[in-house]
């Protein structure tokens, strides 16, 4: 990533051969046309049949997610079995860790939709100060048997937060009260009728004003506190399905002022070049 990659309106270096999303049509057109659907395989990493499964995110982390493939029959859920995105943006964010500035110390993160929370827990061991881990309730039970199976209860305690936290509905005020510094997802876009309401809670959880009005009320003398306060940063891993989906989606991101650049394939590693994307967005309001 060259230094003259880096934007003034940008929060986060732009990579080399990433692609900024300017036009709905034309991104899903090069994508669902351009980009050789004849070869893309459905989940071709993993099987969602077995109970349990190991997911090596590199040499020094494996996770062991539970999965329970009776529970996809539950009208609404997807998340008790692990698909192929959350694997890839598990391993994303763990190989680009510098690149994002991860830390221990500061860097905040908020999971939608954690399914079986392989992304989070990989991201607790070493990488953040606190991560919030949420999902429809009737998912948590689920979740927490992941969570717990991998992290030790002092790790819990002190940086995990698992949540209700249903798109179109209130958010809690407590997820609310956090900057998170960065939004996740993976595998949350499947279907047009639920894509006004993920994009909707990207909106509120970005345009987060109750908490840069408290940070600005405690530091007026503080200028230099004041530009700490990033712009919160999307990334939203997607496995390509749907080319009616996938336009009903940047068309709602272009419309709620995202700005969105999708990364390149080289970043998402081999076995994710073809038939997966992973974008970065942020909104233009804050």
């Amino acid at each position: 990533m060259a230094d003259d990659n880096i934007t003034l309106t940008s929060p986060i270096s732009i990579p080399q051969n990433s692609v900024k999303v300017i036009d709905a049509d034309e991104e899903v057109f090069l994508l669902y046309t351009e980009g050789c659907p004849l070869e893309w395989q459905n989940n071709p990493i993993i099987s969602q049949k077995d109970a349990y499964i190991e997911v090596m995110i590199d040499d020094q982390l494996i996770i062991k997610i539970a999965q329970n493939q009776s529970l996809l029959s539950v009208s609404g859920t997807t998340g008790t079995v692990l698909w192929n995105s959350s694997i890839m943006l598990s391993k994303f964010m763990f190989a680009h860790r510098k690149w994002l500035n991860l830390s221990i110390d500061r860097t905040n993160i908020l999971e939608l939709g954690s399914g079986c929370g392989l992304t989070g827990i990989s991201l607790a061991n070493t990488l953040v100060k606190l991560i919030a881990l949420t999902d429809q309730a009737t998912m948590l039970p689920h979740l927490w048997k992941n969570v717990k199976r991998n992290l030790n209860s002092d790790l819990i305690s002190s940086k995990v937060l698992v949540a209700e936290l249903v798109w179109g509905e209130e958010i809690d005020k407590d997820i609310l009260s956090q900057h998170w510094d960065y939004i996740i997802a993976s595998d949350c876009i499947y279907n047009e009728f639920i894509v006004g309401a993920f994009v909707e809670a990207l909106v509120k959880l970005c345009n987060n004003d109750k908490f840069v009005k408290r940070i600005h009320e405690e530091s007026v003398q503080d200028d230099e506190r004041i530009k700490e306060v990033k712009p919160t940063i999307v990334i939203i891993a997607v496995q390509l399905r749907s080319d009616i989906v996938h336009l009903e989606f940047l068309k709602e991101m272009k419309r709620r002022n995202f700005i969105m650049w999708r990364l390149p394939n080289s970043m998402l590693g081999s076995d994710f070049e073809k038939g997966f994307v992973i974008y970065i967005a942020w909104t233009k309001n804050l």
